[in-house]
């Protein structure tokens, strides 16, 4: 954990030297105030990996916050509009963050798949008084420099990993193999998981790992069929992560897997195909979660899409409303002000939760779920998911025999 606290601090410093001392972020921030207050419109920008943006449903649910926002007036008299960014890659992402930040037409900005980019994109949000809220980014160091512009609508990593430890001993899983892909998301995690299994008296047996541009999986699947473990944790990102398992099946692997929430997407299933059957991924949003909010949203998305919300696009749904909440107690749009406000913010209710923020702006209190992958898409996780080598599967169990090509097409 401290080697990734370390490089993601050497990052950080590094980009804030870079910004620092300038007159010029001065000047866009006082600009920001100026153009905000007298513009007709809130404007809040959306930024997104347009790889992954097929996968999830972040538009949708983000537009529909938007829509009844402005049925109602708007916020402080005026309509909200929404200005999308898609990024092609990394560093296209981090030259549209400094696009977004000097736009002083901006009041906010949501998005940012990545834990690195959405660190790095923070300070250049910062040091440009631009109020930015993460759907996606878990790692911890996003939100422990003081910054004042920074927020997060979901746990950190250390957080949820105590629910992923406590979830896989209820499972009677003791026997942990911790596999994660050197991102500063995926080892984070993986190394918060650990240190949880540890807490709670589990045995990680072995950990081990694959980089980003790894296209065989055999000798990594090999090395850990020497191990006796019986579940698999996998700190991840797709579609990597979906390769991974493919191959890990195809190889003869049968434990029960895990994922943390960057696996909790359209694309393990489209990418994985039959051998992703039965992952368990953590997730912030229960569409089965009794709360009237979470099923007034639902019901309207389902009317209006014709389909029913993923994670993202409640997500996003709830960062747009704690935005505009935090604009109405504040009776401005300025993001300086906009941010303490958000800051204090208490018990709001939220499609995936109830919101109330901690002085570094993350939520506190927030209920983590966990779901799995079956024959119809994912559904959530209200019983003990088995290890099964009996081919006659059922749905919600896990799918454990070697199927499928070594890329896990359909």
């Amino acid at each position: 954990m401290l080697r990734v606290l370390m490089r993601s601090l050497c990052i950080l410093a590094v980009a804030m030297l870079l910004v620092s001392c300038s007159r010029e972020y001065v000047d866009v921030r006082k600009k920001r105030v100026e153009e905000i207050n007298k513009a007709d419109s809130i404007n809040i920008a959306i930024i997104w990996d347009k790889r992954t943006a097929k996968d999830f449903l972040l538009v949708e649910g983000s537009t529909m916050a938007a829509d009844e926002i402005n049925s109602q007036s708007g916020v402080l008299g005026r309509p909200v509009k929404l200005k999308f960014f898609y990024s092609e890659n990394d560093t296209d992402e981090l030259r549209l963050a400094k696009q977004i930040a000097k736009d002083t037409s901006l009041a906010a900005v949501i998005g940012h798949r990545s834990s690195t980019n959405a660190i790095l994109a923070s300070v250049t949000y910062e040091y440009c008084g631009l109020l930015y809220v993460s759907p996606s980014a878990s790692n911890i160091n996003l939100t422990n420099h003081n910054f004042e512009y920074t927020f997060r609508s979901i746990p950190s990593d250390h957080q949820a990993s105590k629910g992923i430890a406590k979830l896989m001993m209820s499972q009677g899983h003791i026997k942990i193999a911790v596999i994660d892909d050197r991102t500063l998301y995926g080892k984070g995690v993986a190394d918060d998981v650990t240190e949880s299994l540890s807490d709670l008296g589990l045995n990680m047996v072995v950990r081990r790992f694959y980089t980003l541009g790894t296209t065989d999986y055999k000798p990594l699947c090999a090395e850990l069929l020497r191990h006796d473990f019986d579940a698999i944790f996998l700190g991840a990102i797709l579609p990597q992560a979906a390769y991974f398992i493919s191959e890990a099946r195809q190889m003869g692997l049968y434990q029960q897997v895990y994922g943390g929430h960057a696996m909790d997407s359209m694309a393990l299933e489209r990418i994985g195909g039959k051998a992703a059957l039965g992952t368990v991924v953590a997730t912030y949003y229960n569409p089965d979660r009794d709360s009237p909010v979470t099923k007034k949203f639902i019901s309207n998305f389902e009317k209006r899409y014709r389909k029913p919300p993923d994670t993202r696009a409640a997500l996003f749904y709830d960062s747009m409303n704690l935005i505009i909440e935090a604009m109405k107690l504040s009776k401005t749009a300025e993001p300086a002000v906009v941010a303490s406000h958000l800051r204090y913010l208490t018990d709001f209710q939220g499609v995936t939760g109830n919101f109330s923020f901690n002085i570094q702006g993350d939520p506190v209190g927030k209920e983590s779920y966990f779901k799995y992958l079956g024959h119809n898409g994912f559904a959530p996780l209200a019983a003990p998911v088995e290890s099964h080598k009996d081919k006659s599967v059922t749905d919600g169990q896990a799918l454990l025999k070697p199927i499928g090509s070594p890329r896990g097409e359909l």
